[in-house]
């Protein structure tokens, strides 16, 4: 009996082990392109990433390795509905698009964009993984 109630806790431990690593990284096509920190950063597959100790995010693009940008990350909530990834982006409505912030499962980015919001200008969410 001990070795099977010993064997249910490893699975169990392997399952959740699993489940947390899934969370830490997903890929996600932005369709567009879009500024943050300065720079305009091309339409294409990124990949988004936490650090093993979930304190800081990576986005990185798939196409050029040598780009990527990295953030602190704080708390944030996570339901069971919500998607794994959530990219907010601020759209003026000229085809420009500024980077606002970045939620990958339960941590996320301060305000990325410092824009002032103007009358015409909207939000644009890409969602991703689940």
């Amino acid at each position: 009996m001990r070795p099977m109630i010993r064997m249910f806790v490893l699975a169990a431990a392997t399952l959740s082990a699993s489940a947390a690593f899934a969370l830490d990284r997903v890929t996600v096509n932005v369709p567009f392109n879009f500024e943050t920190k300065g720079k305009v950063y091309p339409a294409g597959q990124y990949d988004v990433k936490l650090d093993v100790a979930h304190n800081v995010l990576t986005l990185s693009s798939k196409a050029n390795t040598k780009t990527a940008l990295m953030w602190a990350v704080s708390p944030a909530e996570f339901g069971p509905d919500a998607p794994m990834l959530s990219m907010k982006f601020d759209d003026s409505g000229d085809g420009s698009h500024a980077l606002r912030s970045i939620r990958l499962a339960m941590r996320t980015t301060s305000v990325l964009d410092a824009r002032e919001k103007h009358a015409a200008q909207r939000e644009v969410s890409i969602t991703g993984g689940r």
